[in-house]
């Protein structure tokens, strides 16, 4: 199969409408046998050319022709290039992360829904709850929207980043091109917009002039937009910087925040007016109004506060034999103090390495709760073979006593270490001529460095 080979896709079978599944199927093994043209004759399929995942690396050319279902172009992916001739159903672009979509006519409700990156434009005009709950990661260029007529009700509901481009032609309210209660709830990003207007969430957003670089970059895309829906000879008329607006979300600082009734306020204006005194049962309210006295101290208080922070042991350290303080540990980590979490374990057991990296079951990791919640605890032999590069703390001054230990095993050593951290001098004993005890009596070498 050539590169460059329009592969034509039928939504029609033996007079009967192939379903959507199906359909999905042959297009993903189309671009899975080379294709990079596709033309889909569709019959109202949903999902038309989305989890395209290749296009990224490779970018894919899907051409519809007929009429596409609900969600064309959902979840799409960078590097696919969607146009549709017919006019599009409910939810073009859904979950958008990098395609281009290109529809030659009018588009229905949920366009741009939850989009958070590539571009849709938009011939016609659009439903409502257009570029709804869309978000922007600054790592990535914003989600666009760029709609030629314009938009329906509740639109840039919920929005928290991109660009929407209302242009107001032919719309199909002229004396509204923003619809009924646009911008509610919205938190990021702008609509750049052309033609009168009824109103928008004042609480959430506001109206700034239109700056030269807001104006460069929206002069720049309008030529490309009208260029992809082949209308240029609308370039003279969309490019009049004065009819052009701009909104923009407020900023946390900007938000309109209403002022907060005080409890004897609510009382005398609300709860005595139609309540209380005065209202619905005023003739038999006789509550006592005057400040309540102090909370008794001493014996005959019923609840003391008692701290008891760190009175029980997490699960993990709970669990852990050497009692390691494992999620102690993770903190550092999270810190940035790599170096003092790796020398922490030496504080508890002289075999940071051993005991947390290489022999140990684990059973901190056992205990963890996030297993309870169906997540993979973090994995501490990471963390435990770092151990080899553990440095040995500063030891205290001997005192002036002298402790016997009996044995040489990981205990006899781990008691001896302990005393040592204590000041004291131990001293280890044990009838074999090698110390370790079955970690290097039992345990192949090869377990351990």
């Amino acid at each position: 199969m050539h590169r460059l080979e329009t592969v034509v896709i039928e939504g029609m079978e033996n007079g009967v409408r192939v379903d959507s599944r199906v359909l999905e199927e042959r297009i993903q093994q189309a671009v899975r046998d080379g294709a990079r043209r596709l033309e889909i004759r569709a019959m109202g399929q949903h999902g038309i050319g989305g989890r395209i995942w290749i296009s990224e690396k490779d970018p894919v050319h899907v051409t519809v022709v007929g009429s596409p279902g609900q969600r064309l172009g959902a979840m799409g992916r960078p590097g696919t290039i969607i146009e549709s001739a017919a006019p599009a159903s409910d939810d073009v672009g859904w979950l958008n992360t990098g395609a281009e979509i290109v529809i030659f006519g009018n588009a229905s409700n949920g366009i741009a829904n939850a989009m958070a990156q590539g571009r849709i434009m938009v011939g016609g005009s659009i439903g409502a709850r257009g570029m709804t709950m869309t978000k922007h990661n600054p790592r990535f260029e914003a989600p666009e929207l760029w709609v030629l007529g314009s938009v329906g009700d509740y639109f840039a509901e919920f929005m928290a980043g991109g660009v929407a481009v209302v242009c107001g032609f032919n719309s199909q309210n002229p004396g509204n091109v923003l619809g009924f209660r646009p911008c509610v709830g919205m938190v990021g990003g702008k609509i750049f917009f052309r033609g009168p207007h009824e109103g928008f969430s004042r609480a959430d957003a506001l109206i700034e002039p239109v700056k030269d670089n807001d104006w460069s970059w929206l002069s720049d895309g309008l030529h490309r937009f009208l260029e992809r829906i082949s209308r240029l000879e609308l370039v003279a008329d969309l490019t009049d910087r004065n009819q052009w607006q701009l909104i923009r979300a407020r900023s946390p600082h900007e938000r309109l925040i209403k002022k907060r009734r005080s409890m004897k306020e609510f009382r005398t204006s609300v709860w005595d007016g139609e309540l209380g005194r005065g209202g619905l049962i005023g003739d038999l309210s006789s509550s006592d109004h005057s400040p309540i006295p102090l909370v008794v101290t001493g014996e005959l208080r019923r609840l003391v506060p008692v701290w008891e922070n760190e009175k029980y042991l997490p699960p993990c350290q709970g669990n852990c034999p050497s009692g390691i303080p494992v999620q102690k540990r993770w903190q550092l980590i999270r810190q940035g103090k790599e170096q003092e979490a790796v020398d922490m374990a030496l504080m508890f057991t002289p075999f940071p390495a051993t005991i947390c990296g290489y022999l140990c079951p684990h059973l901190c990791m056992d205990a963890c709760t996030r297993n309870a919640f169906g997540m993979q605890p973090i994995d501490v032999t990471v963390l435990g073979k770092k151990g080899l590069k553990a440095t040995v703390p500063q030891l205290p001054a001997l005192s002036d006593k002298t402790v016997a230990v009996i044995g040489g095993g990981p205990a006899g050593i781990s008691a001896a270490w302990h005393l040592r951290l204590a000041g004291h001098h131990p001293v280890v004993y044990d009838m074999a001529e090698r110390l370790g005890g079955k970690i290097t009596s039992a345990i192949p070498d090869s377990r351990i460095p």
